[in-house]
Formats: structure tokens, sequence, C-alpha cells
């Protein structure tokens, strides 16, 4: 009786595991790496304290979690005026609802009634947030 050769090279299965492996890490890798780590840094804004008075966080940077409610007015020189609800922001038992404005040097986005987008806002003259950064989560 003869006996079986034994196969001491690398299992395909397992060059195949490996490689998949590093595809999945370099897609998660890749994936955060284009630059959103910029709004983790940014303080989220307080709606109790933005309602009560906005003229005191003016020049300030904040992170808002928003839901696009409606499109309220549109400027050639000055952008885009949205109202936006805050995901999670509640004053008392009402939905916050905030007047943003995005310049014309983010005129790339096409923003529509019911999208969901983390910004970041500076606090203008008057109180209203000039978005700095938007991008859907």
């Amino acid at each position: 009786m003869s006996r079986q050769r034994k196969n001491r090279g690398f299992p395909a299965w397992m060059l195949i595991l490996a490689v998949a492996l590093v595809v999945v890490a370099g897609y998660v890798l890749f994936k955060h790496a284009d630059g959103s780590t910029s709004l983790r840094t940014v303080e989220e804004l307080d709606p109790n304290l933005y309602c009560s008075n906005a003229n005191s966080l003016r020049g300030n940077t904040y992170r808002i979690d928003a839901e696009i409610n409606a499109a309220l007015g549109n400027s050639p020189s000055k952008g885009r005026l949205f109202s936006v609800m805050l995901h999670g922001g509640r004053q008392g038992d009402r939905q916050v609802i905030l007047p943003v404005l995005v310049p014309t040097s983010l005129g790339k986005l096409t923003i529509q009634k019911g999208q969901h987008y983390l910004m970041k806002v500076n606090v203008g003259e008057g109180g209203l947030l000039i978005v700095e950064e938007a991008r859907k989560p």
C-alpha cells in the first residue's frame, strides 16, 4: 500500500481570507480618513442656550445634527437660507427649528427637504447660523 502525500503548502482559503481582511480594513480606514474627524472636535450647539440668547454665541463655531425642514430664500450674492430641525434637540416639548445660511462658497451642495446633515456652523450677526461645512452622515 502506498502512502498519500501530505500537502504542506499554504492553503488557498487562508490566502483568500487574508486578502479579504486587508480589503475590508482598508475600506474602513479610508472611509474615516475623508476629514469627517474635523466635526468631532467641534462643540455641539445647545439649542436652549441658542434660543434664549443667540447674540451671546456670536462668533463661535458649533456642530449641529440637522434635518432640512424648508427652503426659506435664495440670494445669488449671499447664499441659500434654510430652516432645519435639530435631531435630539428639544426645547420643552417642542422640536427646535433653526435658520441656517448656506453661503455661495458651498454652492456644490444639493440640499433638499428631508435630508439629514451634520453641519459645522458659525453664529453670525443677529444669531444667524452660517454653515462652514456640511456632510451627510
